[in-house]
């Protein structure tokens, strides 16, 4: 949601097994704004990432 204008913005998503696959699958990073994977394993990756593993672990408390 877009606070300044009380509207909702448009996010490009990806979804991989793995971050790295992004990049091997060739994809455009100008071209996605978030990556959504199980692992995260792209060390030096130019986008946000949400790594579903990690997320799933600290709902489980």
């Amino acid at each position: 949601m877009d606070s300044k204008r009380n509207r909702w913005q448009r996010v490009r998503i990806e979804f991989e097994y793995v971050s790295s696959n992004f990049q091997q699958h060739g994809h455009d990073p100008h071209q996605c704004d978030l990556i959504v994977c199980w692992e995260h394993d792209w060390k030096d990756c130019p986008l946000e990432v949400l790594e579903l593993r990690t997320v799933i672990n600290d709902l489980e408390g």
